[in-house]
Formats: C-alpha cells, structure tokens, sequence
C-alpha cells in the first residue's frame, strides 16, 4: 500500500468519524504533495493533526446541547 493510499484511507476515517476539518486538511495534504510541494503537505498534515488533537480533546454535547441545537437551526 502507498503513501496516498494510506492518506486517502485516513481521510475516510476522519468522515466517518465526523471530523470533516481534518479530512479537508489531509485532502489538500495529498494535493499538495501530488504537486510536488512537499513543504506545503506537510505543513498541511501538521495542521490536521493539531486539528484532530483539538477535535478529540473537545467534549461530546450534552443531548440536551444537541436538543437545543436542533431547535435552534430550525
């Protein structure tokens, strides 16, 4: 298995996992690198790991948190 297969792979993961900021910071990660701007990827990847590492460390919403939000986009 590649690299980009591995990166694709990971962003599959990420969407499942409902952390679609991180999956687009990896998705332009694999762009980037495909265009040979490598400096530029991994900057990208480090970004999306300090984003992950946010996202996972953020607590899950209350269902009255996820209630209320509902109501109010409605």
């Amino acid at each position: 298995m590649d690299i980009f297969t591995e990166l694709r792979q990971l962003v599959d993961d990420l969407t499942e996992l409902g952390d679609n900021a991180t999956a687009a910071l990896v998705r332009q990660a694999i762009d980037r690198f495909l265009a040979w701007k490598f400096e530029a990827g991994e900057e990208l990847l480090e970004r999306a790991l300090e984003e992950r590492l946010r996202f996972a460390a953020a607590p899950e919403p209350s269902t009255f948190g996820r209630y209320f939000a509902s109501c109010t986009v409605v």
